[in-house]
């Protein structure tokens, strides 16, 4: 059991005198002087004499919003605040670490952190740097809120933890920092000849620096050299040289801050894989110009090798693949990322081998214009200046916690609930629910969707839901159902040699359709007679192969989606969803050829909708077998300018593709998605939910097989 003590505190001050600290050295700066005298969209750093010390001034301007910078300038979390450091200073930063977080000091957000850096010469050696840190949020008026960090330098002796031995660095002492990061006025972008402001921020950095160190503080070099490094316990500091060589690399980091940006809102996309996506353009998608005769000049091939590098096969003939769209684009129209200064752990993930292993990103220019004009502002508080692909695609699914409910015991409780406040006219739904979360024939079985491994326990829910009804009529229709008694499932669990949920292996790759890259391309509008000629407009929908079949069944063989509108089974399929993920509302939906239709749903306010196909993130959940889970909808390319985001706020979606069994092929034609929104703010999924869904999805798809296959066998 968890001692419920005080934690161990590594800093000597309070929490009330690092407060003072940081005010008093905030005091020292005069901020009213730190306006740019220089054009404002340059970088500018300077530097003079102030009496015993020295000031190093540096501004610049990054187009991002204010939460982006925060994000970056006061991560919330050791392994953040190391990835900003190492992005910023790049080998020269060796370790650091937040040792402290003071509590109870609103609105000021102090930490103590901790820094080691390279030593500069041969001869010299690493420094040291303990400091505190306080954000607090500042208020420009007009021009909107922004935020100032500052940095001043702590005793090392003061700090307990995470620091490096004494004899083996020199300690950075009386630096006085901060950081002021103010909104600029919304600037259009000539180049991309974009409608859309963009949003900005003006970063300023400002340092005083001591002239001299402390003589006392300072031993002899002689003392230094004729001392062994294993006897040398006292703190040496640094001189003023190095100190200020320093806070001038700091200065000149913020050069760094917009290419920072740009990657964590890449990293925030779901790449595509380019050895699945082909693409089918002979011109440019941005300036229309041909591609095709280069191609045939250099002897490009348009079939490589799938084993050989993404980035090779991604040049032919002086082309460039967009990792985005998957289209060709000339040379001209070709902007790269380099995403060399990531961590390498930042970068280990499933993307790297199905989608990234040269960590040079290309993006056409209409795909970069998408990527900065996505919302960013929640997922950068989330997951601060740690890299987004990293956190959303491979941790998207939280493991449960200790005590956590199972998946098996909270859908026997949802049900079980569910059919003790039904009325004597919805206990026949609520049965007709529980028979099609727990039939599972034969031909279910070798073609279901997911796998055991993330489905609810059979055994489980068999034993639970049979003592569930105590009356007559409803008890007699469980029992006339199949696969309900516990010895009948026992029976089946034994020839499957199926395991239960609690005990199974999760598997990351298994998780959501996203986790291993995109196999569709991001389709575009054609705006002329010639179908080479794209445009800026994203095409509505990405189209799965077997289109043809799928829409059939959904509109013209059969009329699933009036025979499916608002069944009772489907409704209480969605509010048990719904109640158990917590979100607003869950969701039934038949994707039609150019129309999205909700067929049910637990919030009135989505049923019987028609969403145009291009509008409605359903239409790319049905382009794989894997669910597809979107943390922030908001910052993907895909979703961002859709008006479900835009207007009615959508900020997570979790959905499940459906659908039914094809006689001819004996493949799934999956028709539409069992899908959970939420708006205004993000939601995790545990293991328990993920699988929780599965198993409703499955219920639902099985009722919509027997429904599709009873209106077919009507119109025959």
């Amino acid at each position: 059991m968890a001692s419920e003590g005080p934690q161990r505190r590594y800093v000597r001050a309070s929490d009330r005198r690092l407060a003072e600290v940081a005010g008093q050295a905030a005091a020292r700066i005069n901020l009213e002087g730190l306006q740019p005298r220089q054009r404002p969209d340059i970088f500018t750093i300077s530097s003079k004499r102030v009496l015993d010390s020295t000031v190093v001034t540096a501004s610049c301007l990054v187009e991002c919003s204010t939460a982006e910078m925060h994000a970056l300038l006061a991560p919330p979390t050791s392994e953040r605040y190391a990835c900003v450091m190492r992005e910023l200073l790049g080998q020269d930063f060796i370790y650091g670490a937040i040792v402290h977080h003071a509590a109870d000091l609103q609105p000021l957000d102090v930490t103590v952190k901790t820094a080691t850096f390279a030593k500069r010469h041969v001869l010299g050696r690493s420094e040291q740097w303990c400091y505190v840190s306080a954000a607090q949020s500042l208020d420009f008026g007009e021009d909107g809120q922004g935020f100032s960090v500052t940095l001043a330098s702590l005793h090392p002796d003061d700090v307990f933890t995470g620091k490096a031995q004494a004899a083996s660095v020199t300690h950075l002492q009386g630096i006085t920092a901060v950081y002021i990061v103010a909104p600029e006025l919304p600037t259009h972008d000539t180049k991309q000849q974009s409608k859309k402001a963009k949003r900005a921020v003006r970063v300023t950095f400002c340092a005083h620096v001591p002239t001299s160190a402390v003589a006392s503080s300072r031993p002899s070099r002689l003392r230094r050299f004729l001392t062994s490094s294993k006897t040398r316990e006292e703190v040496d500091d640094a001189s003023s040289g190095v100190v200020l060589a320093r806070a001038t690399q700091l200065a000149r980091a913020l050069q760094q801050l917009g290419a920072m940006v740009r990657r964590r809102r890449l990293d925030a996309q779901v790449l595509a894989d380019l050895r699945q996506v082909r693409p089918n353009n002979s011109r440019c998608v941005c300036c229309t110009r041909r591609i095709d005769f280069i191609r045939n000049m250099f002897g490009g091939s348009r079939h490589g090798d799938e084993d050989s590098n993404q980035e090779d096969s991604a040049t032919w003939g002086g082309s460039r693949r967009c990792r985005l769209c998957g289209f060709l684009v000339c040379s001209r129209c070709v902007a790269s990322v380099d995403m060399h200064s990531l961590p390498v752990p930042a970068m280990d993930t499933p993307m790297k081998n199905a989608a990234d292993s040269s960590r040079v990103v290309h993006l056409c220019e209409h795909c970069m214009q998408r990527v900065d004009d996505a919302d960013y502002d929640n997922c950068s508080a989330d997951y601060g200046g740690r890299s987004m692909a990293t956190t959303t695609r491979t941790t998207a699914v939280q493991p449960d916690a200790p005590d956590a409910e199972s998946a098996t015991a909270a859908l026997a409780r949802g049900l079980s609930e569910m059919l003790g406040s039904a009325s004597a006219e919805q206990k026949p739904a609520v049965i007709r629910v529980i028979r099609h979360v727990l039939d599972r024939s034969s031909s279910q079985r070798e073609k279901r969707q997911t796998t055991r491994e993330s489905r609810a326990e059979s055994i489980g829910l068999s034993s639970s839901l049979g003592p569930l009804v105590s009356e007559g009529a409803c008890l007699e229709a469980l029992r006339r159902l199949p696969h309900v008694t516990v010895k009948q499932a026992a029976v089946e669990a034994q020839e499957d040699s199926m395991k239960p949920m609690e005990a199974f292996a999760y598997q990351e790759n298994r998780q959501h359709a996203d986790a291993t890259g995109r196999n569709y391309p991001l389709q575009r509008r054609a705006t002329s007679n010639n179908d080479d000629i794209m445009s800026d407009g994203m095409a509505g929908f990405p189209i799965p192969i077997d289109e043809d079949r799928r829409v059939e069944c959904v509109e013209r063989r059969s009329d699933l989606v009036s025979q499916m509108m608002n069944l009772p089974e489907l409704v209480l399929f969605c509010e048990l969803a719904c109640r158990e993920l917590r979100c607003d509302a869950a969701l039934v939906t038949l994707i039609g050829s150019t129309s999205a239709h909700i067929v049910a749903s637990s919030d009135a306010t989505w049923r019987e909708c028609i969403i145009p196909r291009d509008q409605s993130v359903c239409t790319h959940a049905i382009m794989n077998e894997a669910p597809l889970l979107v943390p922030h909808p908001e910052a993907d390319v895909r979703f961002s300018s859709m008006n479900v985001v835009q207007r009615r706020g959508l900020r997570f979606y979790f959905g499940f593709p459906i659908g039914t069994s094809d006689k001819e092929s004996g493949q799934v034609i999956r028709l539409g998605t069992f899908c959970c929104v939420h708006a205004d703010s993000s939601r995790t999924v545990s293991q328990a939910q993920y699988a929780l869904m599965a198993t409703l999805a499955a219920g639902v798809s099985r009722l919509m097989e027997h429904y599709a296959s009873r209106v077919s066998t009507l119109a025959n």
